[in-house]
């Protein structure tokens, strides 16, 4: 009965991590939740309104950076520095978040969660040029997905949450392992819309991202947010994705410019799909 009850066990756990193992769906640096602010009750945005429009306790696209010292503005000398990051966050290991995949070195999690402000007195800044200095964060894909866990040709997307961009100029620049990087300028949110939270995709060939190798596909993607003149600017996440993030329409240019019928704002969403 005893070898039994062993066999039965062993059947059980194979069969559980069967379950749990599951296809490339997406790989995510950093977390999806509203730049660490939670409960988000209580926090203003700029404009006097609650910086959680939609008060389902997620600071999302169309949402607001919080006014912490409510003076109406959000900015880098206006007292509204903040980090929010966890301990794995601030030593740029953060959690492996999506599956189908193996990591391989992804980084930039100490990039998220945090304001960064060029006047940021904080020990953990991430920028090692200090905070006096332009901060443009890095974001790198590093990682593999086995042969059957992705069909090869798919279409990818690549999605970004960020907040208060508002000088110029900015850019975001995608470089592959082997195929011709891109760039792409930004445009800033509109005047009345201090702190506001954006969502922005691109979609990408399967041979930009992936490159063939043993047992399966290397995955690579670098992202360079080039802005030498923000003083302020705050990240919640960046993904690849075989989805693209959701928008509706918003009556604000707050967009991004189209590129090689890669990146394209369509406005800001409310909400998208949990994970």
């Amino acid at each position: 009965m005893r070898i039994k009850g062993i066999l039965l066990l062993t059947a059980l756990s194979l069969l559980a991590s069967q379950a749990g193992a599951a296809p490339f769906e997406y790989i995510r640096i950093g977390d999806q939740d509203g730049f660490g602010y939670k409960p988000t009750a209580g926090y203003l945005a700029a404009n006097g309104g609650a910086a959680d429009t939609n008060g389902n306790n997620l600071l999302e696209q169309t949402e607001f950076l919080p006014d912490l010292n409510t003076d109406g503005a959000v900015a880098w000398n206006k007292g509204d520095n903040f980090d929010n990051r966890s301990a794995a966050e601030i030593a740029d290991t953060g959690s492996l978040n999506g599956s189908g995949f193996t990591d391989s070195g992804t980084s930039g999690y100490k990039w998220t969660d945090i304001s960064l402000s060029k006047n940021y007195v904080n020990p953990d800044f991430p920028d090692p040029a200090g905070s006096g200095t332009p901060n443009e964060p890095t974001f790198e894909f590093d990682f593999f997905v086995a042969t059957g866990d992705i069909v090869a040709g798919s279409t990818l997307f690549f999605n970004l949450i960020f907040g208060d961009y508002d000088v110029t100029p900015a850019d975001i620049d995608l470089t592959f392992a082997s195929e011709p990087a891109r760039s792409v300028s930004l445009s800033t949110q509109a005047g009345t819309d201090d702190g506001l939270i954006q969502a922005a995709t691109a979609n990408m060939t399967f041979d930009e991202v992936f490159t063939a190798t043993a047992g399966g596909w290397d995955g690579y993607l670098r992202v360079d947010f080039d802005a030498p003149n923000e003083p302020y600017t705050a990240f919640d996440f960046v993904e690849l994705s075989l989805d693209e993030i959701p928008f509706v329409p918003t009556p604000e240019p707050a967009s991004l410019a189209l590129f090689g019928g890669g990146l394209l704002a369509l406005g800001l969403a409310r909400r998208r799909r949990r994970r």
